[in-house]
């Protein structure tokens, strides 16, 4: 305590200086309206720059926290957008079978695709329907738009479908208007168009003319759209014409296609195996 004092003896002037300093400072700032408003703005301005440091400091001792609560966020709104697109899945899925269903009349199942290619020789489309929805071998499988191919083989809830762009497709088709025959085949290449083979030289076909199955075959009933003519040439045997056939089926976008409930597929397919077995 005695040093504490022989100090403040010591420093007596510079103290009584201070004081006086002080006291002259308050009344130039209180009693001048000029020189108060500068002390009034020059003390927010030092004390906003203390009041972001402070934030500042606080924010960044709290970043685990936030990133944590931010990333919580995130997965409950990535949850909410998942289940409202299953909805709208299912909304869009429902309406497309009742247009098709409309469209073609003829039950359908519907299904999504889980699995495409299109860049292949064989190509294959895995779709999430199979033997539990009653999914069988040799079933047509239609888009929206057109003929998709046959289904191949099938486990309880999943189906391999055998699509046009594969080398084992052919399927029976004719050209409308005119009635000319043929049968369509995908060469590889360009996924939008494939081939329509053994039309005679003599029909009349033209650019544009559409491309429809003929009914002959089992796995699709007469009328489906396949797509449109978009160049034709005759063969080297004048016999007939080579045509290509641009695709009204998209494979490249396919997302939703339609298995057909035809109940004379599998009696007329049973008709064709007992006829092979007898040969």
């Amino acid at each position: 305590m005695r040093s504490l004092i022989d100090f403040l003896y010591k420093q007596k002037h510079w103290l009584l200086f201070l004081l006086l300093e002080g006291i002259s400072l308050v009344l130039l700032f209180s009693r001048n309206e000029y020189q108060g408003s500068i002390w009034l703005t020059s003390a927010n301005t030092v004390s906003g720059k203390l009041f972001e440091a402070e934030q500042y400091v606080q924010s960044f001792f709290s970043l685990r926290s936030d990133n944590r609560a931010l990333a919580e966020q995130n997965a409950r709104l990535e949850e909410k957008v998942y289940r409202m697109e299953q909805m709208l899945d299912s909304a869009q899925r429902s309406m497309l079978t009742e247009e098709v269903t409309v469209a073609y009349g003829m039950q359908v199942t519907p299904a999504t695709v889980v699995d495409n290619s299109i860049n292949r020789t064989n190509n294959y489309i895995t779709i999430n329907k199979g033997t539990d929805d009653g999914i069988a071998p040799n079933m047509g499988v239609i888009s929206s738009n057109g003929i998709v191919g046959i289904t191949y083989k099938s486990s309880r809830h999943y189906t391999l479908v055998i699509p046009i762009l594969n080398s084992m497709s052919s399927i029976s088709c004719k050209v409308q208007p005119g009635e000319a025959f043929g049968y369509l085949k995908w060469e590889g290449g360009d996924s939008r168009v494939a081939q329509l083979r053994d039309v005679p030289r003599y029909a009349k076909v033209s650019i544009g003319d559409s491309i429809i199955t003929s009914g002959h075959s089992s796995f699709f009933p007469e009328g489906l759209l396949v797509g449109t003519i978009s160049r034709f040439d005759p063969l080297s045997d004048n016999l007939s014409n080579l045509i290509d056939v641009k695709l009204s089926t998209e494979f490249a976008h396919l997302r939703y296609v339609f298995v057909i409930n035809n109940p004379d597929t599998e009696e007329r397919q049973n008709l064709l195996d007992s006829i092979e077995e007898t040969k």
